[in-house]
C-alpha cells in the first residue's frame, strides 16, 4: 500500500502518520483540531480539518482514492463505528480501526472493518513478553508466527547450526545474525561457529519460539 487516510490525530494517530510519511508514503490527515492538522500539514500529502462522521466531508476529501484509511480515534465509539461503515460504503480498500477493547474490535469486525488494531494491548503484550524473557532482545509478531532477536547463549558460543539443529530441536530457523561489528548476514552459513555478543533473528511459530526462549533464557 502507497497510500494512506489517518482519521484522528492523537498520540497515536499523529505517531502513525509521521511514520508513513518517513517511509515515503502518501499521508492524507484528517481531525477536527485545526492547530493539530496545522502542525503536521506541511508533511503530509493533504490536510482536512473536518468531521469524519459527516460523509459528505469524506466524499470531498478524495478519501477513496486512498489504498487504506486508519481510523484512530477512541474518544467516541459511536463515531468510530460509523466512520467505519462510511468508508467501507465509500469503496476504501482496506480500513483499520482502532478497538479500545474486546467487546468494541468484535462490532467492528462485524461492520466490515478489514484489520483491527489494539496499541495499547499489543504493547503491554509485547512489553511482557520480552521482560519475561531475559534473552530477547526484541520481537515481531504476526498471525501465529513470531521474529525474536536473542542474544547468543553460552551454549552456543563456538557452535554451528548444523551441531546446534534447531529446527530439530525447537522448529525455528535462524534468519539472519548480526555479527559484533554491526553487519548483517541475512544468510549465515550452516558451519559458521556462533561468537559471544552476536545477535541472532529467529522465525517460528508462538509454541515453538516460547520452548526455545524458555531454554536459552
Amino acid at each position: 500500500m502507497k497510500s494512506f487516510c489517518i482519521i484522528g490525530l492523537g498520540k497515536f494517530g499523529t505517531s502513525l502518520a509521521h511514520a508513513l510519511v518517513a517511509e515515503g508514503k502518501q499521508v492524507m490527515i484528517i481531525d477536527t483540531d485545526t492547530e493539530k492538522v496545522t502542525m503536521i500539514a506541511d508533511s503530509v500529502t493533504n490536510a482536512v480539518i473536518g468531521d469524519a462522521t459527516n460523509m459528505n466531508l469524506l466524499k470531498a476529501s478524495g478519501v477513496a482514492d486512498y489504498d487504506c484509511a486508519v481510523v484512530c480515534m477512541t474518544e467516541n465509539i459511536s463515531d468510530i463505528i460509523l466512520i467505519t461503515i462510511q468508508l467501507k460504503e465509500l469503496g476504501v480498500k482496506h480500513v483499520i480501526a482502532r478497538a479500545v477493547n474486546d467487546g468494541h474490535r468484535k462490532v467492528l469486525e462485524h461492520i466490515g472493518a478489514d484489520e483491527i488494531t489494539y496499541p495499547e494491548h499489543d504493547m503491554g503484550e509485547r512489553l511482557a513478553f520480552r521482560l519475561s524473557h531475559s534473552s530477547i532482545t526484541d520481537f515481531v509478531q504476526f498471525k501465529g508466527y513470531k521474529v525474536v532477536e536473542i542474544v547468543v547463549p553460552d551454549e552456543w558460543v563456538g557452535k554451528d547450526l548444523i551441531t546446534l539443529n534447531l529446527r530439530k530441536a525447537y522448529g525455528v530457523n535462524i534468519i539472519a545474525v548480526r555479527y559484533t561489528d554491526g553487519r548483517i548476514d541475512v544468510s549465515p552459513s550452516p558451519t559458521r561457529e556462533f561468537n559471544a555478543g552476536e545477535i541472532v533473528s529467529i522465525v517460528g511459530d508462538d509454541s515453538d519460539i516460547e520452548k526455545m526462549t524458555e531454554k536459552v533464557k
